[in-house]
Parts: structure tokens; C-alpha cells; sequence
């Protein structure tokens, strides 16, 4: 892997780049390039330690060293990391999920929709106790019967995820079985993504396009600033708000969830450059999850005086009120504490409209734009960022393309934060060429649509699903990570794909060492879903991989048999 010697596309976070190397603050770049050159069979999948004897490797190259100790071959190695992947990423939905329910069961906070709250919670049951949960039965009859023919239908932790983790015990399944058990705990990972966003929205009310403020730019000087890094139960993220709100405290978002009604956690930055705001030395307080979070930030944090507090642990505060307070205090005392450290906030930052729904965002107008000819396909921007390349280009560069050839963009997470700082989330567009029928159809969307919608992306494609009475599959639908970086957004991706919806995702997956892998991502998945996984091995540019998408479009025969 050759250096990336432009680490970030974002000019503010350049800045801070080149304090870092006065410094002599090493931050996650330079340890990136510390690491090289990386482990071939790690980076292929053809290593494993699932057990006491190795740790062992498939040799490519060697006639012996072609198996472990216990007899797996390339092929298994390969499909067992992928499944190992998905099975922790799946675990990451499930203790979110878990995590909420626990905190509104407690009692702490009065749900804005008791009777869809206590729904949900009995749904989150359910699936705990292996049951069939009301949002699978909500799915098109298309997709469940696809999925049960499969045999990847989800029914729980007990049958999905405990099954699936023995499979990296042993055994004598194929790749195509390990694939599909993948597939049948993505499922499951996604299920609880979808459950949890249920429970958020019946106990703290529909979430609508909100207008913020993205970037570096956004913290303030002279009152106190909390920043939330990573993934935080919505029930402790509220409190805080609520508590800080009172005592005129700031409370900003890393790789957090942006909004929740009443309150708005706008984006300071995006994953990749997670410790640049503690170097502008305004983040008085950090509370840190553990999904998305660096340890490094505790490093930079003790040099600029910060203090971090975790969101759970062993000796967790049980009490959301009691521990939102002691945030905010600390967060106060911090403020004081700190007056001699000196802040460096750049003046820019950027508005975003975030927040689109089903029902804000019109699934049939996107079907009838797609009938007419005014859009050619979608695109669902996903994923993180990641060191192996210039942070944000891949989403910028992509989104220029698609948009100029009149492909509606979607998207979602740390997807939308990377191109909100870009400019493409502002619905006034400044710098952003849209084609002309593209241009034309967003107007025919309501007022202040920006280029780059942010919304659900799930939820989208069932809705459209609905709306056209189609399978996702017969639409010119694709899913794009350019920059993926966790685990659970390989979750994220092999839902889609089971959904129907083809996917690139890169960088390649752990399983290039293994050829008959690779071809199951994309032959057993088509022949199951109608779509594909795609690995791309081959070197590109930005432009180069969003021409992979436009060839598929122009290749996808429309319902009426001519070109969308």
C-alpha cells in the first residue's frame, strides 16, 4: 500500500495537520504509515487465530503452509473472516439496541408515544427470545420469501448469532453456507438497527429535516463545550442535552447520531479526523462510547487538558439524571480550569439539511422520476472514513460525478457528515453542478432539498419497494462505501445486498485470497438476492469507480424494457 500523502480533502482539518507535525502529535494517519507495509494474509483473510494452536496462514505462493493446523483452507480462512466481521458488527447493533431499551425500561424517560414505545420494547424481546419480530412481518412478502428460501431469515440471537459464531469453531460448511450464515446475521445486525430507530422515534417523536451547522467552526469560544464521540444510548444523549441546555453548556457530535428530538448534536467532524477538535482546544469535555471512538483521543485529550468521561462501563452511573448532571458539571468545571489554554477555531463551517423520512422524502415521486427519464438511478452513500485515503475524496469526487449525470444521491451516518462538509448536504448548492433533469426533479421534492439527501437509507428502499410495487432488485438502485472503515457497516452493506440492492464497498473486504469467495459475494448473491457484492481489487480513481456505477445504470433495463 503506497502512502497517502494528501491526508484530508477538509481545509480545516489541514490546518491542524500541520500543527500536529509542529508538534510532533502523531495522529491517526501517521500511525497508518507507521504500519506499513501491512500484513499481505491479514489484508487477503488468509490468516486465523480462532484458536490455540496457530496462530496459522494459507500461503499463496508455497506448495506446503496451504492449510492451518486443524485443516482450513484459503477459501474457508477467507469466508470465516468475513463472517467473523459481520458477527461483531451485529453485536454492535445489538448492544445499541439493548442499550436503549434498558435505559427507557428504567423508567427515566417519559416516551412521547407510550403505546408504539412499549411496541417496540416487546419487539426488542422478541428478539432476544428467538421470536419473530413485528418488523419482519412488515417487510415486502418478495423479501421475506426470498430470505426464507435462502434460509437467511432472522429469528434472534439464539439461532443467528450464537449458530453463526460456531461456525469459526470448526466444522465442515463450505463457503457458500458460511456466506449465507453472514448473510443470515447481517440480517439480524440490520433488524436491530431498524428496532432501534423505532424505539427512538416512539419515545422521543419524529425526527424532520432539521437545518445545522457542520465543522470544526462550530465550537464556540467563550461558553463551555461537550462533545459526544461515538455511539451513546439516545436516552443518555438527551439528558445531557436537557441538563446542558439549562446551564448554557454546548453539546456537539463525533460520529453521533446528529439529531434527536427536541435536540441537535451538530457534527464537529467526521471519524477519520476524530482528535483535530480537541486540538482547537474549545472541547472542554468528552463523552466517549466505544463504537467509533479511537483510544488515541485520550492521548491528545491529556495534552490539551481535556477530561473524557465514558458513556458506559463497569461502574456505569445508574441514574441517567444524576450522571447527566455530573457531565455537565465536570464539563463547567473543565471550562474554568482550562482558561489558559488557547483555542485556535477556524471561522468557516458549512449548513446542512439532515434528517429526511419516508414521509418527508416522496418514495413515488423518486419512482415516477425514475419512469420519466428525469433521474437515471440512486445511489445510497454509506460508511465512515478510512486512513487508506484522503479523507473525503472518494465521497466528493463519487458525488460530483453521479450528480452531473443525474443520479439521485442518498445518504446516511458518518456518509452524510463527510459530504455535508463539503458543501453537498446545503440546499444553496453553491459549487455543485446537478444535471439538468436531476436539477429539475429535486425542485419537484419541496422547498430546500440539497443535493445529497440524508435520510434512512433502509426505510428508503422498502418505501420505494412500495411505492413502485417492485422488488428493490428491478430498480437502478446501488449502494456505495468509499471509505468504509467498522465492522457494522459490513453489516450494513450485506443488508443491502440481501435487500436486492447491488453494492460496491471498499476498501476490499478480507477475502481477496480466496477467488471462490469473492465469486459466491457476487454469483450466490445474485442468485439468492438479484444483487451483488462487489469487491474491486483493481487500482482507481475516485471518477473511475463512479463510472463502475454508471455503466450498471445504463445497463439496468427498465420496467417499460427500454433504458431508465
Amino acid at each position: 500500500m503506497e502512502f497517502i500523502q494528501k491526508k484530508s480533502t477538509d481545509t480545516l482539518v489541514e490546518h491542524f495537520l500541520v500543527k500536529a507535525a509542529d508538534q510532533e502529535i502523531p495522529l491517526a494517519w501517521d500511525r497508518y504509515e507507521g504500519q506499513l507495509p501491512v500484513c499481505g494474509f491479514c489484508e487477503a483473510g488468509l490468516s486465523c487465530r480462532d484458536c490455540l494452536q496457530g496462530p496459522c496462514i494459507s500461503h499463496p505462493f508455497r506448495d506446503a503452509s496451504k492449510k492451518g493446523v486443524c485443516g482450513k483452507d484459503k477459501d474457508t480462512l477467507a469466508v470465516q473472516s468475513l463472517l467473523r466481521l459481520v458477527i461483531k458488527g451485529t453485536m454492535s447493533s445489538l448492544d445499541l439496541m439493548g442499550d436503549l431499551a434498558n435505559d427507557i425500561e428504567n423508567g427515566d424517560t417519559k416516551p412521547a408515544n407510550k403505546a408504539a414505545a412499549d411496541k417496540a420494547l416487546k419487539e426488542i424481546q422478541a428478539i432476544f427470545s428467538n421470536k419473530e419480530s413485528a418488523s419482519m412481518k412488515e417487510l415486502p412478502a418478495a423479501l421475506s420469501k426470498s430470505w426464507t428460501d435462502a434460509g437467511v431469515y432472522p429469528e434472534g440471537i439464539l439461532r443467528d448469532l450464537f449458530k453463526a459464531s460456531q461456525k469459526l469453531e470448526g466444522g465442515v460448511a463450505g463457503v457458500e453456507e458460511t456466506l449465507l450464515w453472514a448473510y443470515k446475521t447481517a440480517l439480524l445486525g440490520n433488524l436491530a438497527q431498524q428496532v432501534q430507530k423505532k424505539l427512538k422515534r416512539a419515545v422521543f417523536g419524529d425526527i424532520v429535516p432539521t437545518k445545522l451547522d457542520v465543522s470544526l467552526g462550530i465550537l464556540q469560544k467563550n461558553a463551555p463545550n461537550i462533545v459526544l464521540y461515538g455511539q451513546i444510548s439516545a436516552a443518555l444523549k438527551q439528558k445531557i442535552a436537557a441538563v446542558a441546555k439549562k446551564a448554557k453548556v454546548n453539546v456537539f457530535g463525533v460520529c453521533t447520531d446528529p439529531l434527536l428530538p427536541p435536540y441537535v448534536f451538530s457534527p464537529v467532524t467526521n471519524y477519520g479526523s476524530q482528535e483535530i477538535p480537541i486540538m482547537t482546544g474549545a472541547v472542554d469535555l468528552i463523552v466517549a462510547g466505544d463504537q467509533f471512538v479511537n483510544p488515541s483521543i485520550l492521548q491528545v485529550a491529556k495534552d490539551w487538558k481535556v477530561t473524557v468521561v465514558p458513556a458506559a462501563g463497569l461502574d456505569k452511573e445508574k441514574v441517567l439524571n444524576a450522571f447527566s448532571k455530573k457531565i455537565v458539571d465536570l464539563a463547567k468545571k473543565s471550562f474554568d480550569n482550562r482558561a489558559d489554554v488557547p483555542k485556535d477555531i477556524p471561522a468557516d463551517k458549512q449548513t446542512a439539511i439532515m434528517g429526511f423520512s419516508t414521509e418527508t422524502l416522496d418514495a413515488a415521486k423518486v419512482v415516477k422520476g425514475l419512469g420519466d427519464g428525469k433521474i437515471k438511478g440512486v445511489v445510497v452513500f454509506s460508511g465512515s472514513s478510512n486512513v487508506k485515503y484522503s479523507q473525503d475524496n472518494e465521497y466528493a469526487a463519487m458525488a460530483t460525478v453521479f450528480l452531473q449525470n443525474d443520479i439521485l444521491c442518498l445518504s446516511d451516518g458518518e456518509a452524510s457528515v463527510a459530504l455535508a462538509k463539503h458543501g453537498f448536504l446545503n440546499p444553496k448548492m453553491e459549487g455543485i453542478e446537478c444535471g439538468k433533469g436531476l436539477a429539475g426533479f429535486l425542485k419537484t421534492l419541496g422547498k430546500n432539498v440539497p443535493a445529497v439527501i440524508d435520510c434512512n437509507a433502509t426505510e428508503f428502499i422498502l418505501a420505494l419497494a412500495k411505492a413502485g410495487k417492485k422488488a428493490p432488485k428491478d430498480y437502478p438502485v446501488f449502494a456505495c462505501f468509499p471509505e468504509a472503515n467498522r465492522s457494522i457497516e459490513v453489516v450494513k452493506a450485506m443488508g443491502m445486498v440481501a435487500m436486492g440492492v447491488t453494492t460496491y464497498f471498499w476498501p476490499s473486504l478480507p477475502v481477496t485470497g480466496s477467488p471462490e469467495t469473492v465469486k459466491a459475494l457476487s454469483d450466490v448473491s445474485a442468485a439468492k438476492f438479484g444483487a451483488k457484492l462487489h469487491v474491486v481489487t483493481k487500482k482507481l480513481s475516485a471518477p473511475e469507480k463512479a463510472k463502475l456505477f454508471l455503466n450498471e445504470i445504463e445497463a439496468t433495463p427498465a420496467m417499460s424494457g427500454k433504458p431508465w
